[in-house]
């Protein structure tokens, strides 16, 4: 497995310390502290407690992002190897930091996508058991993905996003 890291030319994202404040927070405080915000994404979240570890399933290589460098002031750009394909994974951070967008090219897919931000995260599962949309083969690109709102009401700023991607062209 190769996986390289670069950022992206003339990006105009900010940086993650950017303060995590946006429309729809009274919203956001209603639906609760454990609860995600309605969101774009191609599948509902898993919230999963704590800070979770890198873990992939069977078959994906992983990779993590996070503030040491890795996520913004700049977006970033990853290379990856799975098994006999190579392709690229590009990450775009919303200016607030608060919202993860990517898409791949090459022969790859992403079958995960954890993201992290205050005391919890929010895991996207691309897989043939995914809701409302089945992605058995993975999936090329989406966005819109959150970590969940803290204890304070509040969308937190992500702090790292870890990615496991496989062979194939997703959906």
């Amino acid at each position: 497995m190769r996986v390289t890291t670069r950022a992206k030319n003339g990006t105009r994202r900010a940086g993650l310390g950017a303060k995590a404040v946006g429309l729809g927070l009274a919203t956001m405080v209603a639906i609760g502290v454990s609860a995600s915000p309605a969101a774009a994404a191609a599948v509902e979240p898993d919230f999963v407690l704590n800070n979770p570890p890198l873990a992939c399933p069977a078959g994906a290589v992983g990779f993590r992002l996070d503030g040491e460098g890795d996520l913004p002031p700049e977006d970033a750009e990853v290379d990856v190897n799975v098994g006999d394909e190579t392709g690229t994974v590009s990450v775009d951070i919303s200016e607030d930091g608060t919202e993860v967008s990517f898409d791949t090219t090459g022969n790859i897919a992403v079958r995960q996508v954890t993201v992290k931000g205050g005391p919890n995260a929010n895991r996207y599962i691309y897989d043939a058991n995914s809701t409302p949309t089945s992605f058995p083969d993975g999936i090329a690109s989406d966005s819109e993905l959150v970590s969940p709102i803290n204890p304070g009401g509040q969308l937190p700023t992500i702090s790292h996003v870890d990615f496991c991607v496989i062979e194939g062209n997703g959906s």
